[in-house]
């Protein structure tokens, strides 16, 4: 395959909370491509599965927002009615659905950042097997970034559910993650990208840590674009630094407010940053026997450049 050409997709590849939103509409303001909000498209085979799976909660918010905007050309309550009724084609692919956006919006490429699709082999599969000459940006957190805003997360919606005068504290918060331990996500997505992409070429794939993309937004999008084939000049550089610019960044209309990010929605700027350092053996402050990641995070982490 020509690996000098441009390509079909750019795939996030990342668990939650690792700033795929962010991400996503960065690239998406690049003159070559359009950035989408969540569609959980590679989630499903057919639309037919994809209602089965979504319907009924805000999964289904980011695809109806694609829709809308690509489609209708914006997004109001009535435009979200019109979308939904457009993806209820429940023969079609879910495939059929991205090359129909993909066409609206060509030569524009779409930036796809669903990050449930790494918490399962047969999703990353199934982008390779329709869209074989997409390229796969594997985007980074630290493993403690990542746990922790996951549970900032979840104690903020407890918070509003049980009353702000709960005082949760971390460890209420891991606790109630059905014994799962919180930290087990972002083993399994990236455990799950690293072997994906080992049976790439190596072309076709790229690794970003997030804390250096922030810290150094324009040594970092210049790589992207030119790994991309695309525009890295300046004014293509800069315009990727204004992710408030996508038709994405704020909260959807009433009856599809979500595709995202809250916490992008509400403040959709970039504002680079030094990262913060963390350890992979101190003590992790939402465990109550002050123990630290657990080994095998502690190699894939070293493996993929964290101390």
């Amino acid at each position: 395959m020509d690996w000098s050409s441009q390509p079909e997709l750019v795939i996030i590849l990342a668990p939650p909370r690792c700033f795929t939103t962010l991400v996503s509409a960065m690239l998406g303001q690049h003159p070559q491509m359009y950035g989408l909000p969540e569609t959980y498209l590679f989630t499903a085979p057919t639309m037919l599965d994809w209602w089965a799976a979504h319907q009924g909660t805000d999964h289904v918010d980011g695809l109806s927002r694609a829709v809308a905007q690509i489609v209708y050309q914006s997004q109001t309550e009535n435009t979200i009615e019109l979308a939904r009724r457009w993806l209820r084609r429940p023969r079609q692919k879910t495939a059929d659905v991205m090359r129909a956006l993909a066409d609206r919006v060509s030569p524009a490429i779409l930036v796809e950042k669903t990050p449930q699709t790494a918490e399962h082999t047969e999703h990353l599969q199934r982008i390779v097997s329709e869209f074989p000459n997409s390229r796969f940006l594997h985007l980074l957190r630290h493993p403690f970034g990542q746990v922790h805003s996951r549970l900032q997360r979840r104690m903020k919606n407890l918070t509003k559910q049980i009353g702000a005068s709960s005082n949760l504290e971390l460890v209420d918060v891991a606790q109630r993650f059905g014994g799962r331990d919180p930290q087990m996500l972002w083993y399994r997505c990236n455990a799950n990208i690293v072997a994906f992409l080992q049976t790439l070429p190596p072309e076709q794939h790229m690794r970003v840590r997030a804390e250096h993309l922030l810290a150094d937004p324009d040594l970092q999008l210049h790589a992207i674009a030119r790994w991309l084939n695309l525009r890295s000049d300046p004014p293509a550089i800069e315009a990727m630094k204004h992710p408030e610019c996508s038709p994405f960044a704020c909260f959807g209309p009433a009856n599809a407010r979500m595709g995202g990010d809250e916490n992008f929605f509400a403040d959709p700027i970039l504002r680079p940053h030094a990262p913060v350092v963390h350890s992979l053996e101190a003590p992790l402050p939402w465990r109550t026997d002050g123990a630290p990641f657990l080994p095998q995070i502690q190699a894939l982490a070293q493996q993929l450049g964290y101390s």
